[in-house]
């Protein structure tokens, strides 16, 4: 039994082997509660009955009705969580980990967002950029770029994890310029005094194409990126205060031809701030301006507001595809089964943790931790031993990323929740049964469900005019899995 967390021995790797051995017209169920008894774990078969619904609540699932595309599941690969994996772990034990997150007997996580540069987590608390020089100078050639520090662990660890999922997607975020292109001449952003210096428009856009061509050498293609993590977000950790026009201006003038000069083309994602209103409104701004055609969606972080913000942006421009790029365990007080249930429902087709890996106290960080205080990772690494423990967050999105493949449907089903933001803290969920159902590329259907509420919750699914009833314990995730292909 698991008493919050479990040790790396308890994966969850025999998925693959019951989906091959199972009839495809049974039910496969696979669960997690609340106290982690029960972790990943293969319950007995059901099957859909003929019989008619008694009525209660009933979740019908319905595959005519298809909404966004699925792109995966992930978290961000910061220098903290590099560090903890390539530094200080056994080189077995390092292996079975990255084979736990990415690899198809794991939880098969296959989006990693890689900060370009530091962000509030370093390995020695240091912020850093790729062309840092001393103070009074500048290089605008950019004759001093390097990613020599990221080759010592952080690229180690994402060639690992496209090794062992080659179809691994990067999205990359800068969090802020060299501290010679601001007008702060520093890389925080105190009282939103570090803005982009106009002399560095162009310099800047010229930083994003060298960063994409070194990684690419290095064999870490970088499919995405998002022009800046959080903008006009005062930080004491590294920052910019980049408006939703100087922004846009820069996209159209500088960073497009830059990109289109070097033959580069990754999607550009928008925003990349919070559910809350301001977040909201630079986004609406940002892509009804002049670099609306630049912008292939919007990226979202789950704090200062509720997911519904994405419906309302998906009401404004259907054609953007909208991703959460960034969730932190630790200081949202939503669990992890309802950030992916609630931001799938509400258009999300990627959902990515934060740090992917952090040490027992929530670091490294850069002290004194302003940005993330009381964050954990998707795993936590005790240094002292060498060891790795898997808790609810790795287990709640596996529930997810182990079961619905990347290029699934999102679904109709019915639930029995509603998301409503009232203040910061706060669950923004109400209690009950929330769900949300997926077709695979395969055909197969996948259904998860989490029980919002400390009492069981008693439902039935309806597919096809076949049902199957069902009893969720309170704060457990279900995963539901059918019409499977027959094993060739």
């Amino acid at each position: 039994m698991c008493a919050a967390t479990c040790t790396l021995a308890f994966a969850s790797a025999p998925s693959a082997a019951v989906a091959q051995g199972a009839d495809p017209g049974d039910v496969e169920v696979v669960q997690t509660n609340a106290d982690l008894s029960e972790h990943l774990t293969h319950l007995p078969d059901l099957q859909f009955m003929s019989s008619p619904v008694a009525g209660g609540r009933v979740i019908r699932v319905n595959p005519g009705i298809s909404y966004q595309r699925v792109g995966g599941f992930g978290a961000a690969m910061t220098d903290s969580s590099a560090w903890l994996i390539e530094r200080e772990l056994p080189a077995a034990t390092r292996i079975a980990l990255m084979n736990e997150l990415f690899g198809s007997d794991g939880i098969h996580l296959n989006f990693l967002r890689v900060p370009m540069g530091a962000s509030d987590f370093t390995m020695n608390g240091e912020p850093y950029t790729y062309d840092d020089v001393p103070p009074g100078q500048s290089d605008p050639r950019l004759t001093h770029f390097s990613i020599a520090h990221d080759e010592a662990y952080i690229l180690p660890a994402l060639t690992q994890a496209r090794a062992l999922d080659p179809e691994t997607e990067f999205l990359a975020s800068p969090w802020s310029p060299p501290a010679w292109m601001k007008g702060n001449q520093s890389l925080g952003n105190p009282h939103n005094t570090g803005t982009l210096r106009a002399s560095a428009y162009g310099p800047w856009a010229q930083y994003f194409v060298k960063f994409i061509e070194a990684y690419q050498r290095a064999g870490v293609p970088i499919a995405a990126i998002t022009p800046q993590n959080e903008p006009t977000n005062p930080t004491l950790y590294p920052g910019l205060n980049f408006s939703a026009a100087s922004e846009a201006n820069w996209i159209v003038e500088d960073l497009q031809p830059a990109l289109r000069q070097a033959g580069l083309s990754p999607k550009i994602y928008a925003d990349d701030w919070g559910w809350g209103q301001p977040a909201l409104s630079y986004a609406t701004t940002t892509v009804s301006g002049p670099a609306a055609r630049s912008f292939a969606g919007i990226a979202w972080h789950c704090y200062y507001g509720s997911p519904d913000v994405m419906t309302a942006m998906h009401r404004t421009d259907p054609g953007l595809d909208q991703i959460v790029d960034e969730c932190s365990p630790g200081i949202t007080p939503i669990p992890v089964s309802e950030v992916v249930i609630a931001s799938m429902r509400d258009w999300a087709g990627t959902v990515a943790l934060w740090n992917l890996a952090l040490d027992r106290s929530g670091g490294p960080a850069e002290l004194p931790n302003h940005g993330c205080e009381g964050c954990s990772g998707v795993v936590t690494i005790d240094q002292q031993r060498g060891t790795v423990s898997l808790g609810r967050t790795y287990f709640q999105l596996g529930q997810a990323s182990m079961f619905v493949q990347s290029g699934a449907e999102r679904i109709s089903s019915g639930h029995f929740v509603t998301y409503d933001y009232t203040r910061p803290g706060v669950n923004f969920i109400s209690s009950g049964l929330d769900d949300v159902a997926f077709k695979n590329p395969d055909g197969s259907i996948v259904l998860l469900a989490y029980d919002n509420s400390a009492s069981p919750a008693r439902f039935e699914v309806k597919w096809r005019g076949l049902s199957f009833k069902y009893t969720l314990p309170g704060r457990a995730m279900v995963t539901f899995d059918w019409n499977r292909p027959a094993a060739g």
